[in-house]
């Protein structure tokens, strides 16, 4: 493979960025026509590969795998010019919208809709809860544990990391002593 350079590295990258709209799963027929296909700076089982092991580390997908082909093209110059690119836009964009946000905060119909939007996220949680519930509390043992969890949440001045940690911990012993006595 000839040696590519880190501005046509950061440009590819920028064009994927820019295209980029949705979740990691969107990324993949764009790296796929523009580093695959046309410029072939890895394989499709390299693209695969890259995709399962972004999903299984920390951070944004499409910045992982920009990372992994990045460095596969020009080691850590490549990485670093490839999150660049295809951060970039995205960066561009917030920014444009955090502009336009705030010209437009005091805008009555601005803030109308974004009532809206609340009330509309309260309800989406709300389902999402009630779908929760009917899955997740459904004996007695889930039902003790639900409201000692949310006894400790409302009164005890704890972290709710901690409050979560110990409630896995409590529910995989109880699963280890109820699995043990059905043996």
């Amino acid at each position: 493979m000839q040696k590519i350079s880190l501005l046509e590295i950061y440009k590819i990258f920028f064009i994927i960025g820019f295209q980029l709209l949705g979740g990691g799963y969107v990324i993949l027929p764009l790296l796929q026509k523009y580093i695959v296909d046309e410029r072939k700076w890895i394989t499709e089982e390299e693209l695969i590969d890259y995709f399962a092991v972004s999903q299984c580390i920390p951070g944004i997908i499409a910045g992982n795998i920009a990372i992994f082909t990045g460095y596969k093209a020009r080691k850590l110059l490549g990485s670093i010019m490839a999150i660049l690119g295809i951060i970039t836009p995205c960066f561009i964009c917030i920014l444009t919208l955090a502009n336009l946000l705030t010209t437009a905060v005091d805008n009555k119909y601005v803030q109308d809709a974004f009532w809206g939007i609340r009330i509309s996220v309260i309800i989406l949680i709300l389902v999402t809860i009630k779908d929760m519930w009917k899955k997740s509390v459904n004996s007695k043992f889930t039902y003790t544990l639900f409201f000692l969890i949310l006894a400790a949440f409302i009164f005890l001045p704890v972290s709710p990391s901690i409050i979560i940690i110990l409630s896995a911990i409590t529910a995989l012993i109880y699963a280890r002593i109820k699995g043990g006595n059905n043996a």
